[in-house]
């Protein structure tokens, strides 16, 4: 009986030994000086820095070879790369397979790390909510430029999503035009976050005289026109960057928490009324 006390006391000691000395990843936040000229910058390192207190920050120029000596220097076990130029940067080294990219468009295959292309599914559960009379959300995006990640799935029967899809900019603003011809007051229609202000300001037309609802990727698109936006939480992406830290291997997430805004003159044109829950739901509200 006292061995096997005695064993489970080594066991025990050894267990705690291991916990004692075992030390959390070094983690090193990468951006360029250029960068934190978006607030959203400072914002998603606040993030990163909520889930990892220790992690150290690399400020870099274009001086590839120093970002290569800095690293090097800090013994990094993972590093969060912010911006595709820095990214693009880092996999080009031997620390590609420890790094996390964030605060850029990419799909699974690419990088790991968190894409800024919102989910389909998430963003449609909150849409329900927020415009519970649309029956029909069609999303228009060019194929090499997504900023919503369509993921088919199996909604409540009274609401459907389709995607339209354009094979470069023009196509796709064709693919726009013939939609608004066919949707009413009932449908709802992400407008590309890349669509040009001259084509903007015609579409916005449409939707404004036919009384119909636009919605976007682009927070610059409800000042013209679109009655709601919907952008990431740029610190809950940081927070969801920093957990990615002790995943292990390959891994790659879509925006999680997803932040909306409304212009209240669209709103008001179109009809819409709000209850006062629903409003304070909205991080931004114009007009």
């Amino acid at each position: 009986m006292r061995k096997e006390i005695c064993k489970i006391l080594k066991a025990s000691i050894f267990f705690i030994s291991c916990s004692t000395f075992a030390k959390d990843p070094q983690v090193v936040i990468v951006y360029s000086a250029d960068g934190l000229a978006n607030p959203a910058y400072a914002q998603v390192i606040a993030g990163i820095e909520e889930i990892n207190s220790n992690a150290q920050r690399i400020e870099t120029t274009n001086d590839n070879n120093n970002l290569l000596s800095l690293l090097d220097a800090a013994h990094a076990d993972r590093i969060i790369a912010l911006g595709k130029g820095i990214v693009d940067t880092i996999y080009k080294t031997e620390y590609r397979e420890r790094t996390l990219a964030g605060l850029m468009y990419f799909n699974q295959s690419e990088y790991s790390g968190v894409g800024l292309a919102l989910d389909n599914r998430i963003l449609v559960e909150h849409l329900s909510r927020l415009l519970p009379t649309v029956k029909r959300f069609f999303i228009v995006q060019q194929a090499h430029f997504q900023t919503i990640d369509y993921v088919p799935s199996n909604l409540k029967s009274s609401t459907t999503i389709e995607l339209r899809e354009g094979v470069d900019s023009l196509d796709t603003i064709r693919v726009l035009g013939r939609l608004l011809d066919e949707v009413s007051a009932s449908d709802a229609v992400f407008i590309p976050a890349n669509l040009p202000k001259n084509i903007l300001y015609e579409v916005s037309k449409v939707a404004w005289d036919k009384r119909l609802i636009l919605l976007s990727t682009n927070l610059s698109h409800l000042e013209n026109g679109a009655l709601i936006a919907a952008y990431p939480d740029d610190f809950a992406l940081g927070e969801q960057l920093g957990r990615l830290v002790g995943h292990p291997g390959p891994v790659y997430e879509n925006i999680r928490v997803i932040k909306f805004a409304l212009n209240r003159r669209v709103a008001q044109h179109l009809s819409l009324e709000f209850s006062p829950v629903v409003l304070e739901s909205f991080a931004l509200k114009i007009k």
